[in-house]
């Protein structure tokens, strides 16, 4: 299926890089997992929770408060995703104060 839609598309590399990532950190996939109900809600529930924790430190940081990208910029931008962290080279970007 070919798909059009660049975030679509974005998501579904991720999704692929997160999957090579658990794969090589547990040798095996979700797929192959034998987990419990109770371990995968618990994994959830851990998951959820440093969601949580890097939704707070966002909204503290100050920079985070006075910037915004523009979307242009943000995608034309040089972007790498590492432990499924996607980190961005601000220094070539238009930002636009708030």
């Amino acid at each position: 299926m070919k798909n059009n839609d660049k975030i679509v598309v974005s998501v579904i590399e991720s999704f692929a890089f997160r999957s090579d990532v658990g794969l090589k950190k547990y040798g095996t996939t979700l797929d192959g997992a034998e987990l419990t109900p109770v371990q995968w809600l618990t994994h959830l529930q851990e998951e959820l929770m440093d969601a949580t924790l890097y939704i707070e430190k966002l909204k503290q940081t100050s920079s985070a408060r006075t910037m915004c990208l523009t979307t242009e910029s943000f995608n034309n931008a040089d972007k790498r995703t590492i432990d499924g962290f996607v980190y961005v080279k601000f220094s070539d970007l238009d930002i636009l104060p708030i």
